[in-house]
Order: C-alpha cells, then sequence, then structure tokens
C-alpha cells in the first residue's frame, strides 16, 4: 500500500452491497468492484467461492441476477459485526475490564489434528495469546465466540477454561507489561497504518454518484476490517493512554457518518443483516 491507496477484496466490495435483508443485486456488486478496479471476472470468481463455502445462493444470471446470504453467511456479518461494535463499545467506555484473566487449554488428541487447529485458529482469531505450549490467555470471556466458530464447522469447543485476577509471567511485574508482551503494542499501531492512511487522503465524493461514495465506505470498511483482524482489541485499562488506534476508529466513525449522509439509501450503510448484536463481548 502507499499514499492513500488501499486493494479492497473482491469479497469486501461483495459484502458492503448485502442490504438489511442479507441481499445484494449484482448490478450494483459489479459498479462498484468496477469503480474500485476490480475487473467482474474476478468478482465473479470470488462470489463462486463464497457460493462454495455456503456463505451465500445466487439467484439469476449476470447482472440482472441477486445473491442471498445463507445461515452461514448471516452468522459471518454476525461476529463480524460484533467486532466492531465491541470496539465502538470501549472505545466509549462502556465495557470496562473487571481485572479478570480467562486462561483456555484443550485435550485434544493428535489423531484428531482438524479439530485442534480449528480450536487453536478461533482462540487466535478472538485474540487470545499463547502463554506455553497448549495454553492461552486473553481478558475477554471467549467461550461462547469460541463455540460460534467451531459449533457450525462440526466441532465441539472441547476448552479447559480458567478466570483468575491473579497471572504471572516471567519478567513483568505489572498488567501493562503483561499485555505488552503478550500483545505487542507496535503490532496492533502497524495494522491500523492502511486505515490512517485512506483517511489522510480522504476527498469527499460527490453526492451524485453513489457507485463512488460506496467505493469509499468499502476502502474505510477494508481498512477497518485488516485492522480488526490483527487487534485482540485488549481493554483500554492494558493500553497506553492515548492510545492510536482508538483514535482512528474515531475519525473513520466520523468519515463513515459523513458518507452516509451522502447517500444513506446505499445498502453498506444500511442495518448489517444480523440476527443479534453484542457489544458485552470480544465478539
Amino acid at each position: 500500500m502507499t499514499g492513500s491507496t488501499i486493494e479492497v477484496s473482491a469479497r469486501t466490495v461483495i459484502e458492503g452491497c448485502f442490504d438489511a435483508t442479507g441481499q445484494a443485486e449484482l448490478s450494483l456488486v459489479y459498479d462498484v468492484g468496477l469503480a474500485l478496479g476490480l475487473p467482474e471476472q474476478r468478482v465473479r470468481l470470488a462470489i463462486r467461492r463464497l457460493q462454495a463455502s455456503g456463505t451465500l445462493q445466487q439467484t439469476g444470471r449476470g447482472r440482472a441476477g441477486r445473491l442471498e446470504l445463507t445461515a452461514t453467511g448471516l452468522a459471518h456479518f454476525e461476529r463480524e459485526h460484533g467486532y466492531v461494535e465491541f470496539a465502538r463499545a470501549q472505545d466509549a467506555g462502556l465495557a470496562p475490564w473487571d481485572g479478570g484473566w480467562w486462561l483456555y487449554s484443550f485435550s485434544i488428541p493428535e489423531t484428531e489434528r482438524a479439530e485442534r487447529d480449528a480450536v487453536r485458529g478461533a482462540l487466535t482469531t478472538l485474540g487470545a495469546a499463547a502463554l506455553a505450549a497448549g495454553l492461552y490467555a486473553s481478558p475477554h470471556d471467549l467461550r461462547t465466540e469460541v463455540a460460534g466458530i467451531l459449533e457450525p464447522r462440526g466441532f465441539a469447543p472441547r476448552l479447559i477454561v480458567a478466570a483468575t485476577t491473579q497471572l504471572t509471567v516471567p519478567g513483568c511485574a505489572t498488567a501493562l507489561e503483561i499485555a505488552e508482551q503478550l500483545w505487542p503494542a507496535a503490532r496492533t499501531r502497524a495494522a491500523y497504518e492502511p486505515l490512517a492512511a485512506v483517511l489522510a487522503g480522504y476527498r469527499r465524493p460527490s453526492p451524485t454518484d453513489p457507485v463512488q461514495v460506496a467505493a469509499q465506505a468499502l476502502r474505510l470498511s477494508e481498512g477497518l476490517d485488516v485492522a480488526l483482524r490483527a487487534d485482540p482489541l485488549l481493554p483500554p485499562e492494558l493500553r497506553p493512554l492515548d492510545w492510536e488506534p482508538a483514535e482512528v476508529r474515531r475519525q473513520c466513525s466520523l468519515v463513515w457518518g459523513e458518507l452516509s449522509q451522502l447517500a444513506p439509501e446505499l445498502p453498506v450503510f444500511q442495518d448489517p443483516p444480523v440476527r443479534e448484536a453484542s457489544a458485552s463481548r470480544r465478539a
């Protein structure tokens, strides 16, 4: 990435065109993709992959067709929306840390490697960090979220879970030092650089060009997605004061609000197609 540019994936384009009913018009999907430099063939391939994964289904052909989210796709939207809402709640001081640590382990034999990898992947996706071989830590209760990732794949969580207010890590004297060792601040700051660059290069699009408005919004969405995939969303109590990622998210929300006022009818600005969003936990 250079300057204020960011490559928006075909998947982000597709997801950004779903309205509150979980449907997307293919004509809009292709037009927004072209505005972002994505040829229609590349978008079609992404649609096929999402169909094969069970995320969506297509009715009709060509630009007259339509996409519809499946139950799997709706669950994905719910989880992604949960990350954003939880980050906003933390930034607003609505999700204070209780000072507790959650420890996770699992007892799954090597013969069930696929399930072992799935559990490990779910924990790390949700921001848990390895304390030792097979032992993970987080300041958040991730049990419900781990189950939400694993159960659609046919795996049970099979977690061994403990909660404590006393966590000792070699070389660390405070909770802030533990957080820095397990979740280095520099790594999280770096994850927000693409989004910060998009914000720095932002120019207000014409309200008469809704496709360009949607394209600008999806650049923000892509940048935020990239950042949140790497951000463990630690409580503010475990980060330095004036935490830069929180300020970048605040700026992103302001620009998003301005864009939504230009073309509020666009699907990308409508309520997301989720069953129930909660900001009470990590996801």
